[in-house]
């Protein structure tokens, strides 16, 4: 995870919006890691890391994960219920690494309630090899697979999830690369890369991520 501070949503008319005072620390710090401290870059990463960990052994968080590894050639691929086979599937390298997130969240005492899919094999396989189960939801389906007005609607669901999760575990969402660049506002999401999010009332605030595993 890159140096950042958390960002805070909330709901403000109708619409979700980030408060300015986190936003600016936020990008303060940014400035701050990547060109004043270049040399503490890995240090402050490595907390970052701990950070989101100890956050996460709290309980009560959502977990927004994309799913491992896959080669993606022309498109997304398209989704075909019960025939795995003629979707885009995880690499060899990619079931590894779904196995050794669900290790890496044993290994730190996390521990996981309900895991959401998208029903994309490739999401399902990276949850249930990571923690054992996922069931699939249509609303976390890749957003070029569905009409414009159909992924709005998936996003405002997987928002309103977020925002109304209350749990002593940690809930998991695997979905695809966009469906978690909207929420965390970053450019792009890496295979097996994840980002904590605590539900705060009507909005929530973005802890932080782990990239290690996206390799």
């Amino acid at each position: 995870m890159t140096c950042a501070l958390p960002v805070t949503w909330a709901e403000e008319n109708g619409r979700r919006q980030p408060l300015g005072s986190n936003l600016a620390r936020q990008l303060v710090l940014f400035v701050i890691c990547s060109i004043v401290l270049p040399a503490f870059a890995v240090r402050c990463a490595v907390a970052d890391d701990e950070q989101v960990w100890k956050a996460l052994q709290e309980g009560g968080k959502v977990i927004l994960l994309r799913h491992a590894q896959v080669v993606i050639g022309e498109g997304i691929g398209h989704l075909s219920p019960g025939h795995c086979a003629e979707e885009l599937n995880l690499t060899p390298h990619g079931v590894n690494q779904a196995k050794l997130l669900g290790a890496a969240f044993r290994a730190h005492g996390v521990s996981v309630g309900e895991v959401l899919s998208s029903p994309f094999c490739r999401c399902l396989d990276t949850g249930t090899l990571a923690f054992g189960h996922a069931t699939p939801v249509p609303f976390l389906v890749a957003p070029g697979t569905v009409s414009d007005s159909q992924a709005a609607l998936n996003n405002e669901r997987e928002l309103q999830e977020i925002r109304n999760y209350r749990g002593p575990s940690n809930l998991v969402m695997i979905t695809h690369d966009l469906n978690i660049a909207n929420v965390v506002l970053e450019d792009t999401v890496a295979m097996g890369e994840f980002f904590v999010l605590q539900p705060k009332g009507s909005g929530f605030e973005v802890i932080g991520g782990i990239r290690r595993y996206a390799k």
